[in-house]
């Protein structure tokens, strides 16, 4: 008897003992995720907050996969007032979210966005991308350009859309479209420069009237150089957005706030990068990883 309850007694504790290591191995992997989370992001070195405007770069994307709904909302929780995404056109002549000129990066599918329809790209799953696992919904699909807009309007986000698809030929459609939406300002932003002098022409002639209260045009650039300066003093309501991480000297700067030239900078990750940045000038930055210091880091 007393062998038979010895032996139950040592099968009890080797049970215990498994399941507490199990439960400890989880809570170390939970720590260590909630860790890796907070250290995805960093505190801008600013003391002034509302001396720069932090633009979340395809969503907070660190947090949640890019140019997702999730990834706006993160966006909105941590204290950005403005986020980018990109935006293309599906065969069929929905606007989409989606960076790469096909989805096999970002989604189980393939194919160029331009090359399906919309009903084919949802029935993509995303499958790359920080916290997947995390998703309210539990499965994340691409978004549509209204249903961002719409989450934008909800959450006091102003969206900053970045056109992927060259040329102007779906640019009035474009247009007409973000225009009857009811979000309080906006900002549109190409490395096209034909597109984007062509939206302003759009807005400027009222052509295209919005019924949001601002609308900011930037250029996007590598560089500030000569010859860069030269085609934006062209059109100084135009603003210029540079790579801040190869161009952005004193002088650079000079020479664009000179001309009248609006300057924002991309994709900048390093708080002292952006310090720097912003004491030659530059207020507002696209980032990655970069959260006000009043945000929560959890």
């Amino acid at each position: 008897m007393y062998l038979v309850l010895n032996k139950k007694f040592k099968k009890g504790l080797i049970v215990t003992g498994i399941v507490t290591f199990v439960a400890i191995i989880a809570l170390i992997i939970g720590l260590t995720v909630g860790k890796n989370r907070v250290r995805e992001l960093s505190a801008a070195d600013i003391d002034d907050n509302s001396a720069v405007t932090l633009i979340s770069h395809r969503g907070l994307n660190k947090l949640a996969p890019e140019n997702t709904l999730e990834a706006a909302t993160k966006s909105a929780e941590y204290g950005y007032g403005y986020v980018e995404f990109d935006i293309r056109r599906t065969k069929d002549g929905v606007w989409v979210l989606m960076h790469d000129e096909d989805i096999e990066r970002m989604t189980d599918g393939e194919g160029k966005v331009s090359d399906l329809t919309y009903k084919q790209i949802i029935s993509c799953r995303i499958d790359e991308g920080k916290n997947l696992k995390d998703a309210l919904s539990g499965v994340i699909t691409v978004p549509t350009l209204e249903q961002m807009l719409n989450l934008c309007a909800e959450k006091g986000l102003t969206p900053v859309i970045e056109i992927k698809d060259g040329g102007t030929e779906y640019i009035p459609e474009l247009l007409s479209f973000i225009a009857a939406r009811r979000n309080s300002d906006m900002m549109i932003i190409s490395f096209d420069r034909e597109q984007i002098e062509y939206i302003s022409s759009l807005i400027n002639s009222g052509r295209t009237t919005f019924m949001s209260n601002s609308i900011e045009i930037y250029w996007l650039t590598s560089d500030l150089s000569d010859e860069t300066l030269e085609t934006a003093a062209k059109t100084p309501e135009i603003g210029v957005s540079f790579n801040g991480n190869k161009a952005g000297t004193q002088k650079e700067i000079d020479a664009f706030t000179e001309k009248g030239i609006k300057l924002a900078c991309w994709t900048i990750d390093s708080p002292a990068k952006l310090k720097k940045l912003h004491n030659r000038g530059i207020n507002t930055f696209t980032t990655n990883r970069i959260v006000y210091n009043t945000a929560e880091e959890d």
